[in-house]
């Protein structure tokens, strides 16, 4: 007497639990780094806004040799996507800086027209504050300029934050924006 063996189809139950725990673990992972990759991307939009408010700012001081400040624009709360308005061309309008379209970030730049004390009215320094994360803690993402002297104005919201020093050679980072959680650790968000 011979036993017929029958090949059944399908699976077992094993194998879809340790199926569904694999597609679980990188689905999390995966979450978790497009999260990242999105906070990645609304801090480049600071950091592009930044490089032209700066382009603008050295523009202006070409012709009329002073650094405009212009105050936190647009009003509404950093870390909520907001459009940039009347108000906020009108903070920036001796600049003539418009973003485009919406904001995730509040900006303003100081300067000695402004609450900068640097004393040769060579310095600016152009930031923006966002809480893309929406920890409730403010991220700061700076564009210091220098005088001669290496004076530096501080940001204007937070004025115990200055630029921040490049650990490799002690020196400060100037002429570029930077992510000053980066650099400054717990006095800054990341995001």
């Amino acid at each position: 007497m011979s036993r017929n063996r029958t090949s059944r189809g399908g699976f077992t139950l094993i194998e879809l639990i340790i199926t569904v725990a694999i597609i679980g673990v990188l689905s999390a992972t995966a979450i978790g780094l497009f999260r990242v990759q999105q906070l990645r991307t609304k801090r480049t939009e600071a950091m592009t806004n930044l490089e032209a408010v700066a382009k603008m700012e050295r523009s202006y001081y070409g012709e009329n040799g002073v650094y405009p400040s212009a105050v936190p624009a647009p009003a509404g709360a950093p870390g909520e996507k907001q459009n940039w308005d009347a108000l906020a061309s009108l903070a920036f309008g001796s600049l003539g800086f418009q973003a485009e379209g919406s904001v995730w970030y509040v900006y303003d730049v100081n300067s000695p027209s402004g609450l900068c004390a640097c004393p040769s009215g060579g310095c600016f320094t152009a930031s923006a504050y966002g809480d893309s994360d929406k920890d409730g803690a403010i991220a700061v993402v700076g564009y210091f300029h220098a005088d001669g002297g290496g004076v530096a104005c501080p940001v204007q919201v937070f004025p115990a934050l200055g630029p921040p020093i490049d650990p490799a050679d002690g020196l400060p980072i100037l002429e570029q924006p930077v992510d000053i959680h980066m650099w400054s650790g717990p006095l800054a968000d990341d995001y």
